[in-house]
């Protein structure tokens, strides 16, 4: 997870923030270093099954695969 303030940088507003549920924390940082997202947070929710919240800054879309195979 990405840490450290630098001057000038602004606090994410919720219309700049994409969420992802998981179901281990781990995967919070998988996406990020997969997609190269950046990982603000990670949050516990009420689901039995997706347990984790992955906030991250910006956009993020998953590729779609499919497209690239045609």
């Amino acid at each position: 997870m990405t840490s450290g303030k630098q001057p000038g940088d602004r606090q994410p507003t919720e219309e700049n923030i994409s969420q992802h549920a998981v179901t281990s924390r781990w995967r919070c940082y998988e996406m990020e270093t997969k997609y190269g997202w950046t990982l603000l947070r990670i949050e516990p929710t009420s689901d039995k099954t997706l347990k984790w919240n992955c906030v991250f800054l910006g956009e993020t879309e998953f590729p779609n695969y499919m497209e690239d195979s045609q």
